[in-house]
């Protein structure tokens, strides 16, 4: 199955989401209120301006556009295009009274570590780990404190006092966009936990950089993400197979009327 093919129309970006139901933070319903390259033209004038005159991508403002009319998108770009701005643009075209929080799913710590370094002074952002997660910083967290929040796979699905932040009304209202770095990772390790004691050679498909770790929680990762009151949800990849595409869409229970796709080079 290759990558869901990319809505191009003019007008894709309606006057409401494609996502119905959504109650938390969106972008700004002026900025929704034009065509497609309306909207390209005001997102990159936001960023224009957020990064001092720096230029961005195209390709990273059409993922921005692509989020900001709450279609579900994955983006296939390798080490170095700048997958990370694009959450924080998108995160620029939220309400400025809102406390609206971009959530990161990272397989490494250290991921979340040198993203939190990058968004000093821009953000306010927390990379969550066993040893900075707390009732203190739980209940900042439930009320929208940090823009970004960074956590690894164990925490989101295996962590009762995250549990109790992420499914608490307050937080899905706060809640303006999911971001899943190395998406591939859940189709790997889902593969690897449905065969669990069946082949050992899948299971060195998951050794990466956190020691050989087995980590099941990405396999299971779809049904806590489906409550995510329908905010938008990135999917960034380096690398993917057409079966892993469409294992992803089906543990995520993703759907191709609200899911595109973008990759560098594409035409």
């Amino acid at each position: 199955m290759p990558l869901p093919r990319a809505n191009t129309g003019k007008n894709r970006c309606p006057h409401k989401s494609p996502h119905t139901g959504r109650t938390g933070i969106s972008v700004a319903k002026k900025l929704l209120q034009s065509n497609d390259n309306q909207l390209k033209d005001k997102i990159a004038t936001r960023a224009k301006e957020f990064y001092k005159g720096v230029e961005v991508k195209p390709l990273q403002i059409d993922v921005v556009a692509n989020l900001a009319c709450g279609r579900d998108t994955f983006l296939l770009a390798g080490t170095g295009f700048g997958k990370s701005r694009i959450a924080e643009i998108y995160h620029t075209l939220l309400p400025q009274r809102a406390n609206g929080v971009v959530l990161v799913l990272n397989p490494l710590d250290a991921l979340g570590n040198n993203q939190v370094e990058e968004k000093v002074g821009l953000f306010t952002e927390i990379n969550l780990t066993k040893l900075t997660f707390n009732p203190f910083v739980a209940n900042k967290i439930k009320h929208g404190a940090y823009n970004f929040v960074y956590l690894s796979p164990e925490i989101f699905m295996n962590n009762k006092l995250w549990d109790l932040v992420y499914f608490s009304a307050e937080f899905q209202d706060c809640l303006a966009l999911v971001v899943v770095d190395e998406a591939h990772m859940i189709y790997i390790w889902g593969v690897v936990e449905s065969s669990h004691g069946k082949s050992q050679s899948l299971q060195l498909l998951v050794r990466h950089e956190d020691n050989g770790t087995f980590r099941p929680y990405y396999g299971k990762i779809g049904l806590h993400l489906q409550c995510r009151n329908n905010a938008p949800l990135l999917l960034l990849l380096a690398t993917c197979c057409p079966v892993a595409i469409e294992g992803i869409m089906k543990c995520l229970k993703l759907s191709t009327k609200t899911l595109d796709s973008r990759r560098t080079g594409a035409t």
